[in-house]
């Protein structure tokens, strides 16, 4: 096991090899980057240019239903605000 100094005092690290390969304190996030980072290399130009515009279509298609979210929370508040001043 290795050790380290932390703050003057020794600690010992757990040796995380993964049976799939994984590097000592490699997270999950990294892994699925390499790995995206490797499919996306094979690509064709025209096949990473269709990926562009979808993920381009996803973060529209997200921030579109966020408006309506907020417009159905507007609604409702709206809705309230008359239910009480009916009261």
């Amino acid at each position: 096991m290795a050790q380290v100094r932390v703050a003057g005092r020794k600690k010992e690290l757990k040796n995380n090899m993964h049976e799939g390969g994984m590097h000592p304190g490699m997270g999950m996030m990294e892994q699925k980057e390499m790995l995206m980072m490797e499919m996306w290399n094979t690509l064709s130009d025209d096949q990473k240019k269709t990926l562009m515009k979808r993920m381009v279509d996803a973060k529209i298609m997200m921030k579109e239903g966020m408006i309506k979210h907020l417009q159905f929370k507007i609604e409702t508040m709206k809705m309230i605000k008359t239910m009480l001043d009916e009261c």
